[in-house]
């Protein structure tokens, strides 16, 4: 078995948890490659590029679910699962937290684990096509809200005088979408989720729709061209009077959970977490 190490240096800035993921897996004579960007920190181990990733059995990520996006696409085209250890503020994607660093060995080498497969978004916008493990998001550039007209299979659902609006998977109704008042979904809920950003009006609210249907929203309105923002990352402007759609794609990504993994048990942790208010 071959695992793939990827580090984010802002969460993991001492390599305290990559040095004891990589003395776990030397320990137990398990065969890794890390990423060019650790080449730095650990000139003498093997590098993965883009002819070896597609033969990893897993990508072991450190950092937070931001990591997890970072690599997402990759492992998506590669068909390559994430294992995700925690260290980040919440990590509703990542799997193994830091006060049980040695469950990673009962993965990989007892094949301990179950695949969580989870559906992707697609975006059109001006001839292109970008996937979303998260969400999609239309935000303003200013202070001034705009206007966007939102329709599915071509029925006008209603028009949202707001400051941006989400689509988001059922993975990404516990990102964004969840601090804008949207719902929470069972990750293998085929539903989408339309939650408006802020929206002037007291009869709006997050819509869950199917996730076979096909959502079409145009921005109407707005003082300066919005911006089209994938799983937090700004792709492009949107001009006024441009329609972008939205729907489910036939790609998806998984994830490396532990035979005993239940998403409600792990849901309920996290909130209680994210609850607490910091000193």
């Amino acid at each position: 078995m071959a695992i793939g190490i990827f580090t984010n240096l802002y969460k993991d800035n001492d390599l305290s948890v990559t040095n004891a993921v990589i003395n776990l897996l030397e320990e137990h004579n398990v065969d890794f490659y890390i990423a060019k960007r650790l080449t730095k920190y650990y000139p003498n181990y093997k590098v993965y590029d883009e002819k070896i990733f597609p033969k990893l059995d897993m990508l072991l990520t450190v950092g937070g679910d931001g990591t997890i996006l970072t690599v997402a696409r990759e492992c998506m085209e590669s068909g390559v699962p994430i294992l995700g250890v925690n260290k980040g503020t919440v990590g509703f994607m990542a799997e193994i937290e830091l006060s049980s660093l040695a469950e990673i060995i009962n993965v990989i080498k007892n094949g301990e684990y179950k695949l969580d497969t989870r559906s992707l978004l697609c975006t059109e916008h001006e001839g292109k096509v970008y996937f979303a493990l998260n969400e999609s998001i239309i935000y303003r550039r200013d202070t001034k809200m705009l206007t966007v007209d939102v329709r599915i299979e071509n029925q006008l659902v209603d028009k949202y005088a707001c400051d941006g609006f989400i689509v988001c998977t059922p993975t990404g109704s516990t990102a964004y979408s969840l601090s804008a008042g949207g719902p929470i979904m069972s990750p293998s809920a085929k539903a989408m989720c339309l939650t408006p950003i802020n929206s002037h009006s007291l009869h709006t609210r997050p819509v869950v729709i199917g996730g076979d249907e096909e959502v079409e929203i145009s921005v109407s309105k707005a003082y300066e061209a919005p911006v089209l923002i994938i799983d937090g990352v700004e792709v492009g402007k949107i001009k006024i009077g441009e329609t972008l759609r939205f729907y489910k794609s036939d790609k998806t990504l998984s994830f490396v959970r532990l035979k005993d993994s239940n998403f409600y048990s792990k849901l309920l942790s996290k909130l209680n977490i994210w609850g607490l208010t910091e000193n």
